[in-house]
């Protein structure tokens, strides 16, 4: 660095904050002004379960369970590691229910603007 170029090592800090300050007030504008238009439109219909996967089915994983813990029983031990990565894969595939209220919405039933000016 020379006493030459010195002022724009002064000046770089201020020029970054003014350019991401601008991108800022953009994007929280556009945010703003969606969910304006959402709110705007009405609450959305009521989704419907989609159907579930032949593997997701938990008869059939508990099915697949009982017949590696039996024969882990009477032919090889082995095969009880066979229980032990299919019963996690039976509990996380199990259908999960929608929450009724947006987990982002600190409880309340929408979301606030995210503006400068509340909606």
């Amino acid at each position: 660095m020379t006493p030459d170029t010195a002022w724009i090592y002064a000046i770089l800090p201020f020029l970054t904050m003014a350019v991401l300050t601008f991108g800022f007030v953009v994007v929280f504008r556009q945010r703003a002004r969606a969910r304006r238009a959402v709110l705007a439109a009405g609450p959305p219909p009521p989704r419907r379960a989609a159907a579930r996967p032949w593997w997701a089915r938990p008869a059939l994983w508990l099915a697949i369970a009982v017949a590696a813990a039996l024969l882990g029983s009477f032919v090889w031990a082995g095969l009880y590691a066979l229980v032990v990565l299919i019963v996690p894969l039976a509990w996380r595939s199990r259908p999960r229910r929608a929450p009724s209220v947006d987990p982002r919405s600190n409880g309340h039933a929408h979301r606030d603007g995210g503006a400068f000016t509340a909606e």
